[in-house]
C-alpha cells in the first residue's frame, strides 16, 4: 500500500454499496458486523449500559440515514467510530455522566452465584471487574484510545484517522493510560 493511500475493507464496501442501493439485507450485515464495536465504545465513553444502548441505536439511525454520502474517502469504520464518539460527546454535554457503582452494572457479590464457578474462573471475573473499573476512573480521551486499541484492536494510525489526531498523539495518550492503568492496579498486583 503507497503511502497516503486509504486501505478499504472490500466486504465493507461491498455491503455499504449494496445497501446504498436499498438493499435492507446489506445494512443488516452492517450493523451485525458493527454493532458489537459501536456499543463498546459508547459504554466505555459514558460508563451506563442503558444509556450506550440508546447511542447504538442513534448511532446507527445517523449511518442508516447517512449512508447515501458516504464516498469511501475513509474506511467504513472510521467514519462509524467518529459518529459514536461525536455521539458519546453530544450525550455527554446534554447530560453529565452519573457515577455508577461497578457493582449496579455487573450485579452485586449477593446477585452472584460462584458456587458452579472453580476458583480460577472466580479470579479471572474478578480481575476482569477490577481492570474495567479502573479504566472507567479514566478520563474519555484516554479511556477511548484504550478502548480502540485493545478491544477494538485498531493500529496507531487508525485510532489517529477515528480521533483526527496525530499518531504521535495517540501514542502519548496510550502510554498515559496504561501508566495510569499500571499504577493504580499495581497495589492489586497478587489478584491479577
Amino acid at each position: 500500500m503507497a503511502i497516503g493511500e486509504r486501505r478499504i475493507d472490500t466486504e465493507d464496501r461491498q455491503l455499504v454499496e449494496a445497501a446504498q442501493s436499498g438493499d435492507g439485507n446489506a445494512f443488516k450485515a452492517l450493523y451485525e458486523r458493527y454493532r458489537d464495536r459501536v456499543y463498546n465504545l459508547s459504554f466505555y465513553s459514558l460508563g451506563e449500559t442503558l444509556w450506550a444502548e440508546d447511542v447504538l441505536q442513534i448511532v446507527f439511525l445517523k449511518v442508516f440515514r447517512g449512508l447515501s454520502e458516504f464516498r469511501f474517502e475513509s474506511e467504513f469504520a472510521t467514519w462509524i467510530y467518529r459518529i459514536t464518539l461525536n455521539e458519546c460527546r453530544n450525550q455527554l454535554r446534554r447530560k453529565p455522566a452519573p457515577y455508577v457503582p461497578l457493582e449496579a452494572i455487573l450485579g452485586g457479590i449477593e446477585e452472584s452465584d460462584s458456587r458452579d464457578l472453580p476458583d480460577a474462573e472466580q479470579l479471572e471475573r474478578e480481575r476482569r471487574q477490577i481492570i474495567q473499573r479502573a479504566l472507567m476512573d479514566m478520563s474519555t480521551k484516554l479511556r477511548t484510545v484504550v478502548v480502540l486499541k485493545y478491544v477494538e484492536g485498531l493500529s496507531y494510525d487508525e485510532i489517529a484517522r477515528v480521533l483526527e489526531c496525530a499518531p504521535g498523539t495517540v501514542a502519548s495518550r496510550l502510554n498515559r493510560a496504561l501508566s495510569g492503568l499500571e499504577a493504580r492496579l499495581r497495589p492489586l498486583r497478587r489478584l491479577l
